[in-house]
């Protein structure tokens, strides 16, 4: 998956070069779009660093994310954006004995997106893909003395990727249209890899 996302934003920025050439703007041909929904989160630990503490579960349950950018047409098909995105990833219990502290995760993106539409591929109306920064955000909470916990929170700032597939009803004629947007982004932090999955409904205008 991690070789996945990252082969999208090289042929995100491959399409991006070869490109038309700049040209006069025309504020009517900018389009945007929110999205709203559920948002969980995979860990993947590079090194088991934690091997010493006991915990509900390896990643938190997931919560609510939202989304939104805007984007350009750039040649035929291809549109070029910029997004940004918050989503609260939920939390998980950790245990050192008789001392608990709980993590709470959160995630703020900021992409690059190129954005293609296909014409022959069903309900699929949008595939988007490129290149993320990732903030990241483990925020540790205990009761007692933390100190024993403080490796494992995390406040980083890392690169990305990003692609989404928005299954959504083609047509031309309104103004606004509502669609399922379903993503796969992933954070490449230096001990772990966070990979999100979101679910969310998409509103374009």
């Amino acid at each position: 998956m991690r070789d996945v996302l990252r082969g999208s934003v090289v042929i995100a920025l491959l399409a991006l070069a070869g490109a038309s050439p700049a040209r006069a703007l025309d504020v009517q041909q900018f389009h945007g779009h929110l999205s709203l929904g559920y948002s969980r989160v995979f860990i993947d630990r590079h090194e088991r660093q934690d091997s010493d503490f006991h915990s509900d579960s390896d990643s938190p349950g997931g919560s609510l994310s939202v989304a939104g950018g805007v984007d350009y047409p750039m040649i035929g098909p291809l549109r070029l954006g910029a997004d940004v995105g918050f989503a609260l990833l939920g939390s998980r219990t950790v245990a050192l004995g008789r001392e608990v502290a709980n993590l709470d995760y959160t995630l703020f993106e900021a992409a690059l997106l190129a954005h293609w539409k296909p014409n022959r591929l069903g309900p699929v109306a949008r595939i988007s893909f490129g290149p993320a920064l990732e903030s990241a955000r483990a925020e540790l909470s205990t009761s007692g003395g933390g100190i024993p916990f403080s490796r494992l929170a995390i406040e980083k700032v890392a690169p990305g990727a990003a692609l989404d597939v928005t299954l959504m009803k083609k047509s031309s004629r309104s103004p606004v249209l509502a669609g399922l947007e379903l993503g796969v982004h992933a954070a490449f932090l230096p001990s772990e890899t966070w990979t999100i999955a979101n679910a969310r409904l998409a509103i374009h205008y």
